[in-house]
């Protein structure tokens, strides 16, 4: 069984390609490619009077996913229903006005063994090519510019919470105590994957350490009760903001000099939160987390 549901975010519809359908009337998915590894563009260099090359990286492509569909039907009408549906979701000029950007799909992948999500664009309108009486055949692609599969949903990820978790006091220099709350978290994605971390206050100089790499990112501020701050650890996403009762700002400024936007690697990472105020009823959350696969 495979299944793929497209979403137009800038319309908030949806439609169905199912492999096996209903009987009577449906929009078959009759092939997909594009769903494995996208390929690879490998980055070298070359030293002056050096033979051969140094590998440097490997970068994924672009994804691209194709789709042979069928319209079934049992009469004209329906077919012709079908298809206006086709093309009114499966379209590059619809402008999604909180991003201000065309053609945006949010596209949900369903096999035998579980369900995905990947964010594309439409790259070619439907293409109807091969009707007959009440069955029509379409060839539709979609553009990723993100390669990597996600989970079906993200997950709020508890690190430390007013209700509990597990704490270890430690005496150090130029504080009476300082509780640290650890968490492990596996990544069991194919590549590492970023995180957004997400402080309520009250907190003093919050840190969060990824123990397994020794990566830490701190903030040298004091967050009331009423605030907020997230960290956002995307590659060319990278923001620390302070969301207040009134307004949100920019403390990228903030951030100690050592610290990383640190990443979770394939397998466990065990997380440690601390602040400077002994017992403060914070609570610390890795937000909307998810997997990254390179192919299903």
């Amino acid at each position: 069984m495979q299944k793929l549901e497209v979403i137009n975010l800038a319309l908030n519809e949806s439609i169905v390609f199912d492999s096996v359908g209903n009987l009577e009337e449906d929009i078959l998915l009759s092939h997909i490619d594009g769903l494995g590894h996208p390929g690879a563009t490998s980055q070298k260099s070359q030293g002056i009077n050096q033979d051969g090359c140094n590998s440097e990286d490997s970068l994924l492509d672009p994804r691209i996913i194709k789709l042979q569909v069928t319209i079934k039907t049992k009469n004209r009408e329906k077919l012709y229903e079908l298809r206006r549906k086709i093309f009114r979701i499966i379209n590059p000029k619809t402008y999604n006005q909180s991003t201000g950007k065309r053609g945006e799909l949010l596209i949900y992948y369903t096999n035998d063994y579980k369900k995905y999500r990947i964010y594309g664009k439409v790259e070619d309108s439907a293409e109807f090519n091969n009707r007959k009486k009440n069955h029509d055949k379409a060839t539709i692609s979609f553009y990723c510019q993100d390669p990597y599969w996600l989970d079906e949903k993200g997950q709020d990820i508890d690190i430390k919470s007013v209700n509990g978790g597990l704490s270890f006091p430690l005496v150090l220099r130029n504080h009476f105590s300082l509780v640290s709350f650890y968490k492990e978290i596996e990544n069991k994605g194919d590549v590492e994957s970023a995180v957004q971390i997400e402080y309520v206050g009250p907190a003093l100089n919050p840190k969060v350490t990824n123990e397994t790499t020794g990566e830490y990112i701190q903030v040298n501020m004091e967050i009331d009760e009423k605030e907020k701050l997230v960290i956002d650890t995307r590659e060319g996403k990278e923001t620390v903001n302070l969301i207040t009762p009134h307004e949100t700002i920019d403390v990228y400024n903030k951030i100690d000099l050592n610290s990383t936007f640190f990443k979770l690697i394939v397998g466990k990472n065990l997380i440690k939160y601390s602040s400077d105020i002994e017992g403060a009823k914070d609570k610390v959350t890795i937000i909307d987390y998810t997997n990254k696969y390179v192919g299903v």
